[in-house]
């Protein structure tokens, strides 16, 4: 019998599963199966859970109307108040991009209608992903942005 000497690709996991093909500068998270640029990682949940407590004491401490201004201005980089403290970001798998004001003032509104601040936490510890109530509404993802890779400024298209 003769042996097939063409080179074979391996194939990673259950069913062959093949990484998807990424832009030149971004790889693949196997974990989180979103494409993401070199030096940006999906959010760990201690990260995440820092972001929510430190929001919550920023909402009282400005009370809530400074915080509110303040997150409004930052909406425009993909990030709340105490996001840009912990240099996280919201992210738009589906576009490879950061969101926009529209994005964020979606998940913003999404979340305090539906209760965030008391069964967010609830749903947030018992689902598998990393992403609150309107994070799911919204279509994003909070990743972490330790060397600022991401840029400061969504272009106008993007929101």
């Amino acid at each position: 019998m003769a042996q097939d000497s063409a080179p074979r690709t391996i194939k990673v996991g259950y069913e062959g599963f093949s990484p998807p093909p990424v832009p030149p500068g971004m790889y693949f998270d196997r974990e989180s199966w979103m494409i993401l640029p070199q030096g940006v990682r999906p959010a760990g949940k201690g990260r995440v859970a820092a972001s929510y407590a430190l929001a919550v004491g920023l909402f009282v401490v400005t009370l809530a109307v400074g915080y509110l201004v303040w997150g409004m201005v930052l909406w425009g980089r993909g990030q709340t108040p105490s996001q840009r403290m912990l240099d996280l970001r919201c992210w738009l798998p589906q576009d490879s991009r950061v969101a926009g004001r529209k994005n964020m003032a979606v998940r913003q509104i999404a979340s305090l209608l539906n209760g965030e601040l008391l069964i967010g936490p609830i749903i947030w510890l018992a689902s598998g992903s990393l992403n609150s109530v309107g994070d799911l509404l919204a279509g994003t993802a909070v990743v972490h942005d330790p060397g600022h890779v991401l840029p400061d400024r969504v272009f106008p298209s993007a929101d």
